[in-house]
């Protein structure tokens, strides 16, 4: 079965930053996070989105 959502470690790892930075981006507005009783986790399409759009990449790209 396919990855759904990100710990905060994964997503750190996945984008290649540490796991502060991933915190901080958290508290961004638009920033993808659910937080599900004690747990974070952040949507893996919706922070692959979300990254994309950070670098300027078109949607259809």
């Amino acid at each position: 079965m396919e990855k759904l959502a990100f710990t905060i470690s994964e997503a750190a790892k996945a984008a290649g930053v540490s796991r502060p930075t991933v915190y901080r981006w958290t508290r961004i507005p638009d920033f993808p996070v659910a937080r599900i009783g004690g747990c974070t986790r952040i949507p893996v399409e919706a922070f692959k989105l979300w990254l994309n759009q950070q670098a300027g990449v078109s949607e259809s790209a």
